[in-house]
């Protein structure tokens, strides 16, 4: 019998669709029941219980312990598995009696996140499967068990971004201008490079640059070029659209302690569009596939306008969505619970 796979209040479903949305929706998409608790920061849910599919719930508003009691009434048959992301939820979830607890590293607990540190060792040390979305990731994972640690890298929702292969017109600046769109859709957080990308807004002044995304701890972009445009946050369903039209995708972040352990979830989604992508050096990310960036490297970069490359990065988009990710972790989720 298939698991039903809990999530705690964490996140908002609509505020960017992260690994946890993605995951949860694939496995849902298996016929494994999941609940995502929502923190709704947007106020588009009412509260209680929705079902966004079949096999996908949407408790808003629902307390943890509530959601619980709503998952075994509703399947008292199915094994319970608590998925978080968050290490300080391994208190509330322990607490819990569930059949299965599934943390999911997914970032470095450094800069940014250093708060997670406290919580970071006990959450991996009580948890019966450990996965990782980054190989530096499983490597600090397994210092603090003797279990194996899964990784599982972040894929891409293929059929929903390779809409952006065909190209939908949008006429407003600076789309409609005629020039070259360099475009990056994601957060606005501190791990993006201010400096660089200022640099490539002076350097390359016959380029449009855009960008979409929510601010996360920033009061904005301060740019320093007319060339940069930043567009604010869109809807899920319309960044195709938005993809469409860039003739370049960006991934401009900072290489640091936290970005090591960085799989951009964008960098699949970029692929899926067939745009080349310029990237600064991450260590995840296949440097075959991208324009490496840096401040010397600027006046070098090959802004010609051509398909070169382009049917291997939609091909690896396709080979790395998040339905074979999923297959992938109910199959460990399976043979775990047969363990246990």
């Amino acid at each position: 019998m298939k698991p039903i796979i809990i999530y705690p209040p964490t996140i908002d479903w609509d505020h960017l669709h992260q690994r946890p949305q993605q995951l949860l929706k694939a496995l849902s998409q298996l016929g494994c029941a999941c609940v995502f608790c929502n923190i709704n920061m947007h106020k588009r849910y009412s509260t209680g219980f929705s079902y966004l599919n079949d096999n996908l719930v949407l408790a808003n508003g629902v307390s943890f312990n509530n959601a619980l009691q709503w998952c075994r009434n509703s399947y008292p048959q199915s094994p319970l598995i608590a998925y978080f992301t968050y290490p300080t939820h391994i208190e509330s979830i322990q607490e819990a009696a569930v059949d299965l607890i599934l943390f999911d590293s997914v970032d470095e607990p450094l800069g940014e996140f250093a708060s997670w540190l406290p919580s970071y060792s006990k959450a991996v040390q009580n948890s019966n499967l450990v996965i990782a979305s980054a190989q530096s990731l499983v490597k600090r994972a397994a210092q603090h068990t003797a279990s194996e640690v899964h990784l599982i890298p972040n894929g891409c929702d293929y059929h929903h971004f390779q809409a952006a292969q065909t190209r939908h017109a949008i006429d407003c600046p600076p789309f409609n201008r005629g020039k070259p769109i360099i475009g990056y859709i994601g957060a606005i957080a501190p791990w993006l490079d201010r400096e660089l990308i200022n640099e490539m807004g002076r350097c390359l002044p016959g380029c449009e640059f855009v960008f979409i995304g929510p601010l996360l701890q920033q009061k904005g972009m301060a740019f320093t070029s007319s060339n940069m445009h930043y567009l604010g946050p869109k809807n899920y369903a319309d960044l195709p659209c938005y993809m469409s039209n860039f003739d370049y995708c960006l991934i401009p972040f900072k290489l640091t302690e936290m970005t090591r352990g960085v799989n951009p979830v964008k960098f699949w989604e970029y692929l899926a569009s067939g745009h080349p992508i310029l990237s600064t050096a991450l260590p995840e990310i296949p440097k075959e596939f991208v324009t490496i960036i840096t401040s010397a490297a600027l006046p070098q970069i090959p802004l010609e306008l051509n398909d070169r490359g382009k049917d291997a990065r939609i091909t690896l988009a396709r080979n790395n969505s998040w339905t074979e990710r999923a297959t992938n972790l109910l199959l460990i989720i399976c043979r775990a619970l047969e363990c246990g």
